[in-house]
């Protein structure tokens, strides 16, 4: 077993949680399509971050099991675009991290696809904890988003409206059956989350002689990424018949995204190994949605009303008490 440091996974776990709760910062000003050039541009940025970890550890040749753990993540990022078009951004955040939480704690916890089995001292606690950061997302799936006015595509429309700076912005309005579409899709972009981790613990857990620490496992994870990426924009290309919706103002904003998310993912990676996976899983998978919480109400404005904002300090404020109890499950008392 690789030796694990508290300390480490503490300053990890906070790098993590304030990058990946920026990963989409940086593109909430442009229009993003359906996201499939942002979710290929954004692959280069994690690329980046992955040879930057190889050169800094020790090599390690790039192993096809972990490249799962990149296809998974693209193939829901291909899809979040559309969930935070239908019901925003921090909505959308909050309720497959709210999965993903569940699902990655869920692996660890009970030993699923090959995982080492991980207990915490406090079973009742951590299960306690489980269900109230679960209530927590409940609570902000009904809360409705004012849609981010965007500057304009090279698609758009010219019958957009002009706000007081003269620059061209739309509204997209969001119709009932988009929006229950969006809330299905992000039980399975957060079950696909929830997964990413689990082909590099089960390579640790069951392959002899194999790398104990997950930095080894990075650059395969971000390659697998770009791959995977790279495909859903070469199908995406062929369905729009060698016209896809591309709109230039992304792409360096969509590497800055890549450059927080690898960041995210690397902390992410590390924070699991030190602090073990079912504590973790469910802090990292929450933890950020707040810090996105704080960007919609008061740099993008998307919630908006007295109630849903209390509706959303009403679901972080829950979400908190069940990290709580997630992270004193640990303690033997």
């Amino acid at each position: 077993m690789h030796p694990t440091n508290p300390i480490t996974g503490t300053i990890c776990a906070i790098i993590s949680t304030l990058t990946f709760g920026s990963t989409y910062v940086p593109l909430k000003w442009f229009d993003k399509s359906d996201g499939l050039y942002f979710q290929w541009i954004q692959s280069i940025g994690q690329l980046l971050i992955g040879i930057l970890i190889q050169l800094f550890i020790e090599p390690c040749p790039l192993h096809p099991i972990a490249m799962l753990s990149g296809m998974f993540y693209s193939i829901g990022n291909s899809l979040t675009v559309f969930i935070m078009d239908g019901v925003g951004l921090a909505i959308g955040y909050l309720l497959w991290n709210t999965v993903t939480c569940v699902c990655g704690w869920a692996v660890t916890r009970f030993g699923l696809f090959g995982n080492p089995q991980q207990l915490p001292h406090s079973n009742w606690l951590n299960i306690l904890g489980v269900i109230t950061v679960c209530l927590g997302g409940a609570i902000y799936a009904p809360i409705k988003h004012v849609p981010t006015k965007v500057r304009p595509s090279p698609w758009t429309e010219i019958d957009s409206e002009k706000d007081q700076e003269n620059e061209i912005v739309f509204h997209r309005e969001v119709s009932f059956s988009r929006r229950l579409l969006c809330l299905v899709l992000t039980i399975f972009v957060g079950f696909l989350y929830g997964n990413f981790l689990t082909p590099i613990n089960w390579i640790i857990a069951n392959e002899v002689g194999s790398r104990q620490d997950v930095e080894a496992y990075i650059f395969s994870y971000c390659v697998g990424s770009f791959l995977t990426s790279t495909v859903i924009f070469i199908i995406y290309g062929c369905i729009k018949k060698n016209q896809p919706l591309i709109n230039p103002e992304l792409s360096l904003p969509s590497i800055m995204s890549g450059l927080l998310y690898g960041t995210a993912i690397t902390t992410f990676f590390m924070a699991n190994q030190h602090l073990d996976q079912v504590i973790a899983y469910p802090i990292l998978s929450k933890a950020p949605g707040i810090i996105v919480s704080l960007w919609a109400i008061f740099l993008f404005k998307e919630i908006q009303g007295k109630r849903n904002i209390l509706q959303l300090y009403l679901g972080i404020f829950v979400t908190l008490l069940g990290i709580a109890f997630i992270s004193m499950s640990k303690v033997e008392f």
